[in-house]
């Protein structure tokens, strides 16, 4: 059987003794040392998620942006390649009107020489037909 003497008050004592010093010095500050733990872990967990989330939103602006920077670069090629084709057009019309009127001029200036020509071919037709005359009848006409 246990006999309980004196001497168990002594251990209980001194067990709570030890107890109270133990938890002061290695229980609580190992307890504090893994909350403080947990509550970095989970912080840099949350931080970890927030700048994930920052990241993803920062991206998706980025992508936005460049999207947007290259309707605008395509607009303004398109608006570039319509006044190239305007441009073109403009010189196009103007070298057939130039040609046109170049034309023009050279076709006056041919039938103008043509009509010459045809005025000095008449006068010498005379001339020649006088001057065959006198010799097929050996003499002159008058």
């Amino acid at each position: 059987m246990i006999h309980l003497d004196f001497s168990i008050v002594y251990q209980i004592i001194l067990f709570v003794v030890l107890w109270v010093i133990l938890d002061k010095l290695m229980f609580q500050p190992y307890l504090h040392l893994l909350a403080e733990r947990d509550r970095k872990t989970t912080g840099a967990q949350h931080d970890s998620s927030d700048l994930e989330h920052e990241g993803a939103r920062l991206k998706a602006q980025y992508e936005e942006k460049i999207a947007q920077a290259q309707a605008a670069g395509y607009a303004a090629k398109d608006v570039i390649v319509q006044e190239g084709r305007q441009q073109r057009e403009k010189i196009l019309s103007q070298a057939r009107d130039e040609a046109v009127g170049t034309l023009a001029r050279a076709r006056n200036d041919v039938a103008s020489a043509l009509e010459q020509e045809r005025r000095l071919a008449a006068a010498e037709v005379s001339n020649v037909a006088g001057a065959m005359v006198a010799k097929v009848l050996g003499r002159t006409v008058g």
